[in-house]
């Protein structure tokens, strides 16, 4: 065996550290820190189904790091962040939401890290925002960081963004304890892949935006790789039932359009999805007005509307298949930065409503309070026929979901063919597969998809202190 000299170990280590100081020096030295501390409370309306508090409390952290080094054609952005929550173990977690560099040349970027992208026009539903994945854990709009290296090109023909993204995220649910989750817990520790998708992906994404006229601007985007929303399978476990996430690839082909004048802005965003699971296209049409200095004060105010449109109906995963949304935005243009945001989603079909009120406003120059409350005014009530509940009544009186002569393949196609024609809403008496099946089928069941929030209205009250 050849002997290295220890010493010699540790002298070639400082000299590598030496050289690798003078390349980070300007980052180091010549960086600014700040950051900002959150107190969240959640109080709901009702306890918990599943056991769960009516309140919550939860701390978060966030550091900010920014430097500038080479005449300003160079920077470095660092963004830790921590959560500790006291109900919901799963919701405490850390995430490097950004370490980004970025090198800006005479008509080109380059960009390289881990950095949250955002892509899209339209206020409720971002169907062209493909880079990052959602932290379901910390909100329905937070996204987690994502590795990638992008290059942006300016050019007289538009701004043209070539992504490489290293590596895939899987999503972030809540736990059993936690609130605002489906009725069955993500067993996220499990999640499935379907083809050649997996954690190790390198999947593309391309962007290119330019103006058409003074007035219309448009985006078109390509996503090659792994689906950042998955499809969720039973377990078939009924003394511990939860839903197994499947990844799998797709490609996306998006269009955003913006239509701004005087006071009107119209806004399109468009998809079409070609994937292993189901190909579908989804669309979101938007339209806004402004009213400035309402009523001849400070106060402007944009008035929402969306019609929100997916092909895949009832089969598809999200609330959107068919809803209308609607909002008032108002900014009051004084020194606090205050806002105000009111929306409603409403489904024709259905006629289920969910109502939502956001707000935030500054207070002695290092503080924000931010106030959110959400409503589930309506749910629509699913129609089963007598012949199903004497089926079901049939299989409930039976012994035949207790004998071991029946196998698995049995159970999955009799129940996934309930679900496809009639959905299960009758009441069992077996204590493991009853529940199972209920919960199961207020996720299958499209014409009570607001049951999902059951009992989780809320108002969630949050203080931030900058520093």
């Amino acid at each position: 065996m050849y002997w290295f000299p220890r010493s010699y170990f540790f002298l070639i280590s400082a000299l590598f550290a030496g050289q690798a100081y003078g390349f980070l020096a300007p980052l180091l030295d010549q960086g600014e820190w700040g950051g900002e501390t959150g107190f969240e409370f959640r109080y709901f309306d009702d306890p918990g189904e599943f056991g769960q508090e009516q309140y919550a409390t939860s701390l978060r952290f966030q550091g900010e790091y920014h430097a500038l080094w080479n005449e300003d054609q160079d920077s470095f952005t660092f963004l830790p962040f921590v959560r500790l929550d006291q109900q919901d173990e799963e919701r405490t977690h850390a995430d490097i939401r950004e370490a980004l560099w970025i090198h800006v040349g005479d008509s080109w970027e380059l960009r390289g890290g881990v950095t949250r992208v955002f892509w899209g026009r339209t206020e409720f539903n971002h169907l062209v925002d493909v880079i990052n994945q959602l932290d379901l854990v910390d909100g329905d709009e937070e996204k987690l960081g994502q590795p990638l290296l992008n290059l942006s090109l300016v050019h007289d023909w538009g701004i043209f963004d070539f992504y490489f993204l290293m590596g895939f995220r899987e999503r972030t649910f809540p736990g059993e304890d936690g609130r605002l989750r489906t009725p069955l817990v993500v067993d996220a520790d499990n999640a499935q892949y379907l083809g050649s998708a997996g954690k190790d992906s390198m999947d593309f994404a391309f962007r290119w935006q330019r103006p058409l006229t003074d007035e219309l601007e448009m985006a078109l985007s390509l996503f090659s790789g792994v689906d950042r929303e998955p499809t969720y399978s039973f377990n078939f476990n009924f003394s511990d039932p939860m839903l197994v996430p499947y990844y799998s690839n797709k490609t996306q082909v998006g269009l955003e359009l913006e239509y701004i004048y005087e006071g009107w802005a119209v806004k399109f965003e468009g998809i079409d999805v070609t994937n292993l699971i189901q190909d579908y296209n989804a669309a979101t049409l938007g339209v806004e007005y402004s009213f400035y200095s309402l009523f001849d004060s400070n106060v402007d105010m944009t008035f929402i509307t969306e019609y929100m449109w997916d092909s895949r109906d009832e089969t598809a995963p999200g609330f959107l298949e068919h809803d209308v949304g609607l909002g008032a935005r108002f900014t009051f243009n004084d020194e606090f930065d205050s806002t105000i945001l009111a929306g409603l989603l409403w489904d024709p079909e259905t006629d289920e409503k969910v109502a939502s009120l956001e707000g935030e406003r500054r207070f002695f120059s290092d503080f924000k309070v931010k106030l959110m409350a959400r409503v589930m005014m309506e749910r629509g009530q699913p129609q089963v026929d007598d012949s199903t509940i004497a089926i079901l009544n049939a299989l409930a009186s039976s012994n035949l979901l207790n004998d071991e002569i029946v196998d698995r393949a049995f159970i999955i196609d009799f129940i996934v063919d309930l679900i496809r024609e009639n959905g299960l809403s009758i009441l069992f008496e077996n204590e493991q597969f009853v529940p199972a099946l209920q919960q199961l089928q207020r996720l299958a069941n499209a014409n009570r998809k607001l049951s999902l929030l059951e009992s989780d209205d809320y108002i969630q009250l949050e203080l931030i202190y900058y520093y």
